[in-house]
């Protein structure tokens, strides 16, 4: 009897958590970016691809963002930076985890993309975890839809930030610093 409960509980998980994400419109790429913990709940971590401010948002809260495929550089910013180096195929999804950091006042972000291949982690239970984590954090929260005219003038008050982050970037990039990476084939779909 026991037997039978628990699988009916993992085939309702399954079913509950095993959502269709979202395609993306023909010959583009979709990004989505979720946070799976509720630390530092309040903080907003704000977005960017390149030069481009893409919004923030605080737990509880996703963001889907279409966008050309190749090659992007996707940062966060809170009391720290974090950067990923992507690069996307068309028609495909990905999924990049703002994980919460202890910072000194406030929380910290790290940038993690979901890496969909269970041959990558130590034992198929670690994928299941992770999978079924994001997957939930996406079916539980709100979709984050950036208002075009908030986001474009949050974009000029962020215009020197932006300015200094792509420099240091560059440099540190010319340095040999290796970043974290997302690459082609590490898709969700």
């Amino acid at each position: 009897m026991k037997k039978v409960v628990l699988i009916l509980v993992l085939l309702f998980s399954y079913t509950i958590y095993s959502q269709e994400l979202r395609k993306p419109t023909e010959g583009k790429s979709l990004v989505y970016f979720v946070r799976t913990s509720g630390l530092g709940m309040a903080i907003n971590f704000k977005y960017f691809d390149g030069d481009k401010y893409l919004g923030k948002f605080n737990y509880g809260k996703y963001m889907i963002y279409e966008c050309e495929p190749g090659k992007h550089v996707f940062w966060a910013s809170s009391e720290n930076k974090s950067v990923i180096e992507a690069e996307l195929e068309a028609g495909k999804v990905y999924i990049i985890n703002s994980e919460v950091l202890m910072g000194l006042l406030y929380a910290e972000v790290g940038l993690l993309p979901f890496d969909n291949n269970p041959n990558n982690y130590k034992t198929p239970k670690k994928y299941e975890n992770k999978k079924e984590h994001i997957l939930k954090a996406i079916s539980e929260q709100k979709e984050y839809i950036p208002n075009d005219e908030e986001v474009k003038n949050e974009e000029k008050d962020l215009e020197n930030l932006i300015k200094n982050e792509i420099e240091k970037y560059n440099k540190q990039k010319a340095l040999g610093k290796i970043y974290t990476q997302m690459p082609i084939d590490m898709f969700y779909n």
